[in-house]
């Protein structure tokens, strides 16, 4: 059996507004954040009509971090959201939401949330540090100095 998408695929659709919002200077700079929970070092691969593909790279094997801030939006508690509906602009979004940068937010709001579970916390009010330390011990990579499994 072979089955089709009904629609074509939209590289951007609703984002939030966050408590952060990631931007094409935080990409292009490759900001770190003390609130990582992922890592991205795609370029800015913006579409315009027809065919031309605007490409802006990062410095030479620089990578930015993804704020956790950026998947809280800011008015709403008991929320986390991952993938491309975090909180960017155009061009930051146009780096940030390859798949497996979506896999990571994917890692990260899953367990903000099962540490929300276990401690009654919200998720603006659990302790990034230990979010980050589990993430870690998952094979996630937050800075520079991590190395992802083994």
């Amino acid at each position: 059996m072979t089955g089709l998408s009904t629609q074509i695929g939209l590289r951007e659709t609703r984002r939030i507004e966050g408590a952060y919002c990631l931007t094409r200077d935080d990409v292009l700079g490759a900001k770190q954040f003390a609130d990582a929970i992922a890592r991205c070092g795609a370029p800015i691969e913006a579409h315009h009509q027809g065919s031309d593909t605007r490409w802006e790279y990062l410095p030479a094997g620089a990578t930015y971090a993804i704020p956790y801030r950026s998947l809280l939006p800011k008015r709403l508690d008991g929320v986390i959201v991952a993938g491309r509906c975090l909180a960017a602009t155009y061009d930051a979004h146009a780096s940030v939401r390859s798949m497996a940068t979506c896999m990571a937010m994917g890692q990260a709001a899953g367990t903000a949330a099962a540490l929300c579970i276990g401690s009654g916390r919200l998720p603006r009010v659990i302790e990034v540090a230990e979010l980050q330390t589990v993430l870690r011990e998952h094979g996630a990579m937050l800075s520079a100095d991590d190395r992802g499994f083994g």
